[in-house]
């Protein structure tokens, strides 16, 4: 019979306190999350733009690697020109990448709700389960439909919700730090 023993590290002093600094942290961004909507949804549209663009500087470079098939790497040059030219273009209307970025999330929205209702009646699983399967695919579809039509409300739908998921985590890690401290003290005595 084969035995091991799995060691686990104690927490230590600065964990706690790292948490703490996350929450604070958490909290800043959240609240300018949801004080200053436009501000962070623009801020938002230019790091996407940034990303965009090194990810884009990224393909060009692969693309012209030695390595590989012709055509494939034409397609990945051509696939980093189109990401370059849609990243100088977001970085003069960032209105234009939240815009994207909400049209894309819509479309993930209904691929996904489309998958939970195909999922919900291809499994076998309890009718309670199937319906809230059923019922959070319909969700997901209609806030993708949603995002679709107006992507601008859901660019600033997902800012709010963002600022508000911020601050809950925030009010979590500071109950996590609160455990952390107490464990170090009850285990130092």
């Amino acid at each position: 019979m084969d035995s091991f023993v799995i060691f686990e590290d104690a927490p230590s002093d600065g964990v706690w306190k790292a948490m703490i600094i996350k929450a604070i942290i958490f909290v800043v961004l959240g609240i300018f999350c949801l004080a200053f909507p436009f501000a962070a949804l623009n801020l938002s549209a230019y790091l996407l733009a940034f990303f965009l663009l090194v990810i884009s500087i990224a393909l060009i470079f692969s693309g012209f690697s030695a390595f590989g098939f012709f055509k494939r790497n034409w397609l990945v040059v051509i696939l980093g020109i189109i990401g370059i030219c849609l990243a100088i273009y977001s970085f003069i209307s960032p209105a234009f990448m939240a815009s994207f970025a909400a049209i894309i999330i819509g479309l993930m929205a209904i691929i996904a709700g489309i998958a939970d209702i195909v999922l919900a009646f291809g499994h076998d699983i309890s009718l309670g389960m199937r319906i809230l399967t059923i019922l959070l695919g319909i969700v997901e579809g209609a806030v993708g439909i949603i995002f679709l039509i107006n992507p601008g409300l859901g660019a600033e739908a997902l800012v709010l919700i963002l600022g508000i998921g911020l601050i809950v985590n925030a009010v979590l890690s500071l109950a996590e730090a609160y455990v952390v401290k107490k464990d170090l003290s009850s285990s130092a005595e």
